[in-house]
């Protein structure tokens, strides 16, 4: 038999009786030999094969006649689909097209308009040398990122082409979710694994919403992958690449080293091998840990000091808010409970068939409980810092890790029930589990993405208003209408009213907040204004009188959808443009 076809049925995986896929032992060999080597079932050199009388060469040798006989070479195998890939392309176009019908429903949010209107200045200051806001001191991801990838896509596509640009990253996590579970529990277990990843509403949101979340989730998710090939026969250059996308995805979003050490686990706990304790185990995930930390080191240099204060700022000394525990756990357990109860009944599960099927499967059992304490490791911290903000999208990362524990369960849950009932009571209760997770999860990606108003009718009545030039427009949450306003004005004329600061022509001193914002109206500093009562409502309240005194005029009220309100003022003898 041809070596390439040997390769062939060797690769080819068996299920065993409790649910997994048997993988070779190597995934290294080649698929050809190399010059000079023997085929298999051949002697070593010098020494007769077993069944050499009976080769044409030989039989030619023997009788005196010189017969040139082709040798058969055996050419590389040809590549077939995995019947396996089928049902994720089933999940992937479920996932997309249950992101792709929010990607219309609404104007920018205001996250959105901040990191493509910071990307269009950052690629003008990469490529001309424009001057640039200070953006990596107060955003929590690199600028030079994320801000200038989506700015592009929005070049050449709008807010649409940056929405799918996230649908694309957030694609890729479930393409990551699949191939991790498949290399550590079979293709079953993966396509759980992947639906329940897609059926997840914090998914479907990321999925339309143009944010460095679907970017740093996508990265970290591949690193994730990239750890557990690094511990099936994957080698040297998959430690590399996961350290590498790990260090990329906390530079896009500095949210996600939170989830360094569970991928760190990975490599340390994931595939055969014997117990967690054995040095080969650790050896290589310090080696992973080494490369990561250089990494790191060197970007932090190359960024300088001002990025590190903006980690430290948002980050790693971030105030804390003033939410309740309760309702931190509570809107956690809304978007991610069920799954996350899945995913502790899973680990109980492997702990019991570890204590059965001896020390060997520790390892397995281990890599699922830190596998769920990635799951909860986003709510425990905003519970710490007492703020539910952005909880919602950073719940999908510790999701991804936590969907492998769910994966393995329902995928034994299937091949138990098939042994002992039929196959068809095994599919039902997996769809059982997977079904109500993508109904709340389409219900709650479409709750997400109408909390925000839409701001189409206040932008059409801001945009006579606003010209190039030196004039200043002090706008409650200016990102949005300054990213769709952005041909029309310049980055400087745009200022909120959050940490206003003024300095007293006349006196010299320091002015800051409301005292700041009530100077510079009643000197006509401010060429319009725009209160909305949300982000900044006492201060909106503050200032209203010191507008009506100072001469201001209401140009008109607008209301946007259900929740915003926009009242425009203009300095006296401003006028539409």
């Amino acid at each position: 038999m041809p070596y390439g076809r040997d390769v062939l049925n060797e690769e080819q995986f068996q299920m065993s009786a409790d649910g997994r896929w048997i993988r070779p032992e190597s995934t290294r060999r080649p698929v050809l030999p190399p010059p000079g080597a023997r085929q298999p079932g051949a002697a070593g050199p010098g020494v007769p094969g077993p069944r050499a009388a009976e080769s044409p060469v030989a039989a030619g040798a023997s009788s005196g006649r010189r017969r040139r006989t082709p040798e058969r070479v055996a050419g590389p195998p040809r590549p077939a689909l995995r019947a396996d890939l089928l049902p994720l392309l089933a999940v992937l176009l479920v996932q997309g097209a249950l992101s792709y019908h929010l990607l219309g429903s609404n104007t920018a949010f205001v996250d959105e308009g901040t990191y493509i209107y910071a990307g269009y200045q950052e690629f003008e200051n990469l490529v001309r040398g424009t001057p640039v806001a200070t953006y990596e001191t107060f955003f929590s991801g690199s600028p030079l990122i994320y801000p200038v990838v989506v700015a592009l896509a929005d070049m050449f596509g709008g807010l649409t082409a940056a929405r799918l640009l996230s649908m694309a990253f957030m694609l890729s996590a479930t393409v990551a979710v699949h191939l991790a579970t498949r290399r550590l529990h079979g293709s079953l277990a993966a396509f759980c694994a992947a639906a329940c990843f897609a059926a997840l509403g914090p998914t479907q949101f990321l999925g339309g919403l143009a944010t460095y979340d679907s970017m740093a989730l996508a990265l970290l998710a591949w690193a994730g992958y990239l750890a557990v090939r690094l511990t099936t026969g994957g080698g040297y250059p998959s430690m590399v690449l996961a350290a590498l996308l790990l260090a990329l995805a906390g530079c896009t979003k500095y949210a996600a080293l939170l989830w360094v050490p569970v991928v760190l686990g990975i490599t340390v706990l994931a595939g055969p091998g014997g117990a967690p304790r054995l040095w080969f185990r650790w050896k290589r995930g310090l080696q992973t840990m080494l490369v990561f930390v250089v990494a790191l080191a060197v970007a932090a240099l190359i960024a300088g000091e001002s990025y590190v204060n903006g980690f430290n700022h948002t980050t790693l000394k971030r105030a804390p808010g003033h939410d309740a525990y309760g309702y931190v756990a509570g809107e956690a357990a809304k978007w991610v409970g069920a799954l996350l109860v899945l995913a502790l009944i899973g680990v109980l599960v492997q702990l019991v068939a570890a204590r059965r099927r001896g020390e060997n499967a520790w390892s397995e059992a281990c890599l699922a409980a830190v596998l769920l304490v990635g799951g909860v490791l986003a709510p425990a911290n905003q519970i710490r810092i007492h703020t539910w903000l952005s909880l919602q999208k950073h719940v999908d990362f510790g999701a991804w890790f936590a969907c492998i524990v769910v994966g393995a369960l329902l995928a034994r849950v299937v091949v138990g029930l098939r042994s002992r009932v039929h196959v068809t009571a095994g599919v039902v209760v997996a769809a059982l589990v997977i079904g109500p997770l993508g109904y709340a999860g389409a219900a709650q990606g479409r709750t997400m993405y109408g909390e925000w108003s839409n701001t189409k009718s206040f932008v059409a009545a801001l945009e006579p208003y606003i010209r190039k030039g030196s004039d200043k427009y002090l706008v409650e949450n200016y990102n949005v209408p300054a990213y769709y306003l952005r041909e029309s004005s310049n980055w400087q004329q745009w200022h909120d009213l959050v940490a206003v600061y003024r300095k007293d022509p006349d006196t010299g001193k320091q002015q800051v907040g409301v005292p700041a914002i009530q100077a510079g109206i009643e000197a006509h500093e401010w060429q319009v204004v725009v209160l909305d009562f949300t982000q900044t409502g006492a201060t909106d309240k503050a200032i209203q009188p010191t507008l009506k005194k100072a001469g201001y005029r209401v140009v008109t009220v607008v209301k946007s959808g259900e929740h915003g309100q926009y009242t425009i003022y203009v300095a006296p003898g401003y006028d539409k443009k």
